[in-house]
């Protein structure tokens, strides 16, 4: 089973700096489950808490009024940019987060070492097809 967290529609609540790592948390993260490509094959879409994890982090502006519910955005590692980030994930390289909310604010924020925790227990939404 593969496992992919969607940006799309996904809430991030606030966004935490300690010693110098952002903590993106997601109140509502949208994650796809499949037997083949999540979030293109059939499959289940389930609800779950996360927190996006940047070490060495920077915002590149004033960070947006939250929480708020993601219009688009992707996780740009390594050269390739996830609208829909495999899971798990825990990476050792650079990396750059790009939000667009709801509302038309935006954050981008910037570091190292990205790596997302699920937190809590998935709640099922519906069937992926």
């Amino acid at each position: 089973m593969s496992d992919g967290l969607e940006l799309y529609d996904s809430r991030v609540s606030h966004i935490e700096w300690e010693d110098g790592a952002a903590l993106i948390h997601f109140s509502l993260a949208y994650i796809h489950k499949s037997k083949g490509k999540p979030g293109r094959d059939p499959g289940t879409v389930w609800s779950q808490e996360a927190d996006l994890i940047l070490y060495e982090a920077s915002a590149s502006g004033p960070l947006p009024a939250l929480p708020n519910s993601i219009s688009e955005g992707f996780l740009e590692v390594g050269g390739i940019r996830h609208e829909l980030i495999p899971l798990p994930f825990k990476r050792k390289v650079g990396a750059r987060l790009y939000l667009q909310f709801a509302d038309g604010s935006e954050a981008e924020i910037s570091g190292k070492r990205p790596i997302i925790e699920l937190l809590g227990a998935p709640v099922f939404l519906e069937d992926f097809s």
